[in-house]
């Protein structure tokens, strides 16, 4: 029966680790994504507020500088004015056309501001900057609310921002009352000195400055009042909350402040800057939307949040392509433990073959012999013909090497069985490398082979098993005669090396083997010269049975050739397995 396709528990928990990195690496990517686009988007939003709030402080310094120059200037002039008209009261001498004069020298030179009209207590024209005699139908004062002029310290007033309601000449401007309530020694009101600000110069000059589409510039007066700003809407209007807010002023070192106030959404946050207009009761305010200055921000935020998409769905792509990988991986992996277990089921058959059949193939073969060695030998008589007598020399021979080619295949099988337990026991292998001489003198003397032997006369005894070094060494030797040429010499000696062990060597003088050949050998079957291998060379189990037995040992099998002058073979056995105390032999004689 083939063996069930399972993956085995360390392969399974191999593969089931390599899936829980993979989405453990694809979550951390994700999250590593995800934190570092909130993080920039972070900063770059802070960055947003804090370029907000440096423009709206530089432009509140460019309000307070404007409106404080123009009030500024504007009101030296009416204070200049009423000097000048209660001095003529004094006098009992009010000069009309000096008046005129006066405020018409003065008017080129005042940024915004449309004419200077001077008011008695009844509201009637004394003198202007623009007519003289005075024309207050020429003023545009139609609509203009005396009663708001409130003196709102040291006799200055602003009234209230009022709309031209006469047809005609600037219809529909706007206009701002500025100035002063004229008062004698004994705070006896006797006059106004009414300077109109045309409200579109401060619009027009608030619209240079750039605070996006929602931003605003406004002036406060104490009370409440609106007096300019940047857009049209609200002018005039009257807010309580701002007399609350120039009072905060005033207790504010340095007189402004300048906040950013977060909303739910980025229209609704704003950045305000609000400040007083030098030691004016007036204040200035500037206002930016966060949908304008967060505007850039926002596509940052789209783009890295596409950005984000398409990272993301390219990792879990990729994330996935791993997961199919490891799928199909798993897949070939069973595949190859099934392909692998009805492989060794196979080997272990054939194994279990062999060795059957090598019992089943020797006892015939023995009979083989011992009946042709009988003939060959004439134990029954001398009467035999000659022929007979070479046919069974002929056979007996056949039957010695099939005889040996069945012994190493149920050595092989053996070891692939495990059926040769290893026994180590301290060895000599001085005594070893002697027996296995012995063993293969009668097949060297065949060659007429000269077995030279030069041994060291101490050397360590070993950990092994005597039973599998020799059987090594005389496969080795029996290699070493049959590639060995007529009359030859095959030198066999042993070494104890300080650093590596105890080795011992055969080296003959045969054909070699060429260099493709000696990185495989220790393959089974493999003929070491295939030029030789028609001749009844071998099967070319007898180095890999070398190598085996050495591997079960503990040692090492490696081979030197130079093709056309020899191969030395030199089995190696470790200082791990060098018992310390040497064995001290005698000479070979």
């Amino acid at each position: 029966m083939a063996p069930a396709l399972t993956s085995s528990p360390r392969a399974g928990a191999s593969l089931r680790r390599l899936r829980a990195a993979t989405l453990l690496l694809f979550a951390s990517f994700v999250l590593l994504v995800a934190g570092a686009s909130a993080y920039y988007l972070e900063q770059q939003r802070q960055a947003a507020i804090d370029t907000a709030l440096r423009t709206a402080r530089g432009a509140l310094d460019t309000v307070q500088y404007q409106a404080a120059q123009t009030f500024g200037d504007t009101l030296r002039m009416t204070e200049g004015v009423a000097d000048v008209y209660l001095e003529q009261l004094a006098h009992n001498q009010v000069d009309e056309a000096s008046l005129h004069r006066l405020m018409s020298a003065k008017l080129p030179h005042m940024q915004g501001l449309f004419t200077v009209t001077l008011f008695d207590t009844e509201r009637r024209g004394i003198a202007g900057s623009r007519t003289y005699p005075v024309d207050v139908s020429v003023l545009l004062t139609s609509g203009m609310a005396f009663d708001a002029f409130t003196d709102i310290g040291d006799g200055i007033f602003f009234g209230q921002l009022y709309k031209n309601i006469r047809p005609g000449w600037l219809a529909g401007e706007w206009f701002l009352p500025y100035g002063k309530i004229v008062r004698d020694d004994s705070g006896i009101v006797r006059g106004y000195v009414v300077a109109l600000f045309n409200a579109n110069f401060f619009a027009q000059y608030y619209a240079t400055l750039d605070f996006g589409a929602r931003g605003r510039i406004s002036i406060w007066s104490a009370d409440g009042h609106m007096l300019a700003a940047s857009r049209n809407e609200s002018r005039g209007a009257v807010n309580p909350a701002m007399t609350e807010e120039i009072r905060k002023l005033r207790a504010t070192p340095g007189g402004r402040s300048i906040a950013y106030t977060p909303g739910r959404g980025d229209g609704e946050s704003r950045v305000t800057a609000l400040g007083l207009v030098g030691t004016l009761p007036v204040f200035a305010t500037v206002e930016l939307d966060g949908s304008d200055f967060l505007a850039a921000w926002r596509a940052t935020r789209n783009q890295i949040f596409l950005a984000m998409a398409v990272v993301i769905l390219g990792a879990a792509i990729f994330a996935v392509i791993i997961l199919r990988q490891l799928h199909h991986t798993e897949q070939n992996e069973l595949a190859l433990r099934h392909a692998k277990a009805l492989a060794e089921d196979a080997n272990e058959a054939k194994s279990r073959f062999l060795a059957h059949m090598s019992h089943e193939f020797r006892t015939p073969l023995n009979a083989i012999m011992g009946f042709s060695e009988i003939i060959k030998n004439k134990v029954l008589g001398g009467t035999v013909s000659p022929d007979y007598i070479g046919y069974a020399a002929h056979i007996h021979r056949s039957g010695e090497h099939l005889l040996h080619i069945v012994n190493e295949i149920l050595d092989t099988a053996k070891i692939e069985l495990g059926g040769e337990p290893l026994r180590q026991t301290p060895t000599d292998i001085r005594t070893v490398v002697l027996g296995a001489v012995n063993f293969v003198e009668g097949l060297a003397a065949g060659k007429d082979i000269k077995l030279r032997v030069a041994l060291p006369n101490e050397l360590p005894m070993i950990s092994s098993d005597d039973r599998f070094a020799r059987q090594v060494l005389i496969n080795l030797l029996s290699n070493a005669i049959k590639f060995s040429p007529q009359g030859a010499e095959i030198v066999v000696g042993a070494r104890n090396h300080a650093d590596f062990g105890v080795t011992v060597s055969v080296a003959d003088h045969g054909p070699g083997i060429e260099p493709g050949l000696l990185k495989r050998l220790g393959e089974p079957f493999l003929q070491a010269n295939p030029a030789l291998s028609h001749s009844g060379q071998g099967t070319g189990l007898g180095l890999s049975i070398c190598k085996r037995y050495m591997d079960l040992l503990g040692g090492d099998l490696k081979v030197e050739s130079t093709l056309g002058s020899g191969t030395t073979a030199t089995i190696r056995f470790p200082r791990a397995l060098v018992i310390t105390a040497p064995a001290v032999l005698k000479p070979v004689a």
